[in-house]
């Protein structure tokens, strides 16, 4: 080898040392401006993701985001329950139809779900040489690379933000890095979501609540209780909303109403009381969110709604009967918050409130009633009574005078008329003394009711008076007895008797309710007690007292049935 050969030699070498530097420069200038570029892109990313109010939207964008900073082929948002389970899963990156085979999204199980319970950031060369890896279902597209970073709302682990297969074949410590800086970003824009999410909760209930009261105090309870199902199954998101009420004399639950999925069929059902969750719910005057598929197995309530989180409310209605607000979401969705278990019971105490006032508007209405029915009865007794008796004792003075003769039995019948006219405006007085005892109406009602009915099949109405205070001396056994002897001997007139003219006479006075009915048909003859009759005979004898059927004079049947009471 001669000199400049050597020379060349010893001079390349300095040039691929540098050449290599130089290489190593460059490499390292292109992974600085990619970091630069990917923490513009993190800025950008997190700008976009805070500025987002939707939680839902900001849940996939967070999804979006880390698939593409991270260059990952799969990316996902879980989010955990407050009991730690897998509550929502939000992925990105996989086709519908793959989707669509696959038997199941995650459910927390296997290494999501010790990194619910150890919420640290791991990095996985490849998933399934991890132990904690359970495997993927059927139809599951393979998954090498794993990345998973916790993301945490002030001091609570909300969930955990997942990425799969990354493009160069697995993550970086840089790519962790630039992983839990988007969590810390998705974080604060998780809060943020949340405060407007609630803000918007708290004032889409309080608008409702104020048009629910307007509305409740302008209707009727049975129109009330309508008008607040319907609307706490679109507030609170529910699929069935229904009222349950005890029935303690038979120690039972019935759906009064319902709306929604299934109402249908909810609706008038029964259930056992005893030991089921809504006695609890009874007897603690405390709401409370139940799981039908963590417990309760033998609630009948519960296994026939056939959903997942249940909100129960107990309520009061008027009498002290104890109701039962319930509100039910489906085994597959998100179950209930404490905020909505919180504004359900607010709720449910407002429409109390507004029950309550309903019931003294109505108590309010009736004994405005009540008092202008005592200031009449008052004055047709201490007034109209006494005009009229005054003039019948004028009547009869006149008619003394006059000695026999037609002037005189004429005068006569008027002052009949006028004692006729007298005894039915004491008959009115107790009925108007009477409704405010029994506002169904009592045994004036009934029989009025009973006579109306079959008026129309008599040649004239049958004629009807009450003396004394019948309404006072009866109670519903003895109205429903009562019922049964005119029904039967308006039925007995109309089929055999051929009568003309019929007088229902009942009195009440000295312990004693008596019914006469008297008609002036055929008559009734030596006929023997029998069918109909003997129920009435059977009637008066059980209570102690007695039934008589006989000829009237001169002709027809007088029929007197009489009790004790």
């Amino acid at each position: 080898m001669d000199k400049t050969s050597k020379r060349i030699e010893r001079t390349d070498v300095p040039k691929l040392e540098f050449e290599t530097l130089l290489s190593q420069l460059i490499d390292r200038a292109h992974e600085v401006m990619d970091t630069q570029a990917r923490l513009r892109d993190l800025i950008s990313a997190s700008n976009t993701i805070v500025s987002e109010l939707d939680l839902s939207i900001v849940l996939t964008r967070i999804a979006e985001v880390a698939r593409r900073l991270l260059r990952a082929e799969y990316a996902a948002m879980g989010v955990t329950a407050k009991d730690g389970h897998l509550e929502q899963f939000i992925h990105v990156g996989m086709a519908e139809d793959i989707v669509a085979k696959i038997d199941h999204l995650p459910e927390g199980k296997g290494l999501l779900g010790a990194l619910m319970q150890d919420p640290r950031p791991v990095r996985l060369r490849r998933l399934a040489e991890d132990q904690r890896s359970s495997g993927f279902p059927a139809e599951h597209p393979p998954m090498e690379s794993f990345l998973g970073v916790p993301i945490r709302v002030r001091d609570e682990v909300f969930g955990n933000l997942y990425m799969t297969n990354q493009e160069n074949g697995e993550f970086s410590a840089d790519d962790e890095a630039i992983a839990e800086a988007l969590a810390a970003s998705a974080g604060i824009a998780i809060a943020n979501a949340r405060l407007f999410e609630e803000s918007r909760f708290r004032e889409r209930w309080s608008t409702a609540l104020a048009e629910t009261n307007r509305h409740m105090l302008a209707n009727e309870e049975e129109n009330a209780l309508q008008i607040l199902i319907e609307r706490m199954l679109e507030l609170a998101g529910a699929d069935v909303a229904c009222v349950l009420l005890a029935l303690p004399d038979r120690n039972q639950l019935v759906v009064d109403r319902a709306v929604g999925q299934g109402a249908g069929e909810l609706e008038d059902m029964t259930f056992p009381l005893e030991g089921s969750v809504v006695e609890r719910v009874i007897s603690e005057g405390e709401a409370r969110i139940v799981d039908q598929t963590l417990g309760y197995p033998a609630d009948g309530f519960l296994e026939r709604t056939m959903m997942g989180e249940v909100i129960l409310v107990p309520f009061d209605l008027k009498a002290g009967q104890r109701g039962i607000l319930a509100v039910a979401r489906c085994p597959e969705r998100v179950g209930f918050r404490d905020r909505d278990l919180e504004m359900t019971s607010t709720f449910a105490d407002q429409v109390t409130l507004a029950v309550q006032r309903t019931d003294f508007r109505a108590d309010k209405q009736r004994v405005d009633i009540l008092e202008d029915r005592s200031r009449i009865a008052r004055d047709l007794h201490d007034h109209v009574i006494q005009r009229l008796f005054g003039a019948g004792l004028s009547l009869q003075a006149v008619a003394s005078g006059l000695g026999p003769g037609e002037p005189s039995r004429r005068i006569m019948e008027q002052i009949a008329g006028i004692d006729e006219t007298i005894a039915q405006i004491r008959e009115s007085i107790f009925a108007l003394k009477s409704d405010s005892r029994n506002p169904t109406g009592g045994l004036r009602t009934r029989l009025r009711e009973v006579i109306e009915r079959v008026a129309d099949q008599l040649p004239v109405a049958p004629k009807v008076r009450f003396l004394g205070p019948v309404d006072l001396m009866s109670d519903r056994e003895i109205t429903d007895d009562a019922a049964a002897v005119v029904t039967e001997a308006l039925s007995n007139i109309i089929r055999h008797a051929n009568a003309h003219t019929v007088t229902v006479t009942v009195t009440a006075a000295a312990g004693e309710l008596s019914i006469e009915v008297i008609d002036d048909g055929s008559g009734f003859g030596e006929k023997p007690i029998r069918s109909g009759l003997a129920n009435l005979l059977d009637r008066a004898t059980q209570r102690g007292g007695t039934f008589t059927v006989q000829d009237a004079k001169p002709r027809g049947t007088h029929l007197t049935w009489s009790i004790p009471v």
